[in-house]
Formats: structure tokens, C-alpha cells, sequence
């Protein structure tokens, strides 16, 4: 076993500027110590995702897409999803 593993926490929380739907999330693939896949939208910035440590911007639409869109770029690098 190489110590990869996925974690996600999506939660409900009073909408703020960064947050306006009232959804805090982050998900995030890591593979081998190293993180691969993150999407976050945390205190002080909007919606993102990170590809590979490359940050791109990111749309939320729901917790269902961010779930799927998750998953597809795993996939997209080979991972077990």
C-alpha cells in the first residue's frame, strides 16, 4: 500500500462572501504523500480546484457535480475512483 487515500468534508455553514450557496467544501485525492487532486473553498477565496498543485478556477453548481467532478479528475490521473 503506497498511504493514498481520498478525503472529503462538504458541510452547511452560513453563506459568506467566498461562500454565497452556504456549502463549505474540500475534497482532495492524495497519492503517495503527494496531493493530486483538491477542491476547496476555504475562508478568503471562492470556489477552486487544484490539478496536480496547478490551481484552476472552479464553478459550483451542487454538491452532486462537485462530488462527480471530483471523481472524474481522479480518473482522468489514473486513480482508483
Amino acid at each position: 500500500m503506497d498511504g493514498s487515500f481520498i478525503e472529503w468534508s462538504i458541510q452547511s455553514i452560513r453563506p459568506d462572501q467566498w461562500r454565497p450557496r452556504g456549502v463549505q467544501y474540500r475534497l482532495a485525492w492524495v497519492q503517495k504523500k503527494v496531493c493530486r487532486v483538491l477542491f476547496d473553498n476555504h475562508h478568503g477565496k471562492t470556489n477552486h480546484k487544484h490539478i496536480d498543485g496547478v490551481e484552476h478556477p472552479y464553478t459550483y453548481i451542487s454538491t452532486a457535480q462537485l462530488r462527480q467532478n471530483f471523481k472524474n479528475e481522479i480518473r482522468k490521473l489514473g486513480g482508483p475512483v
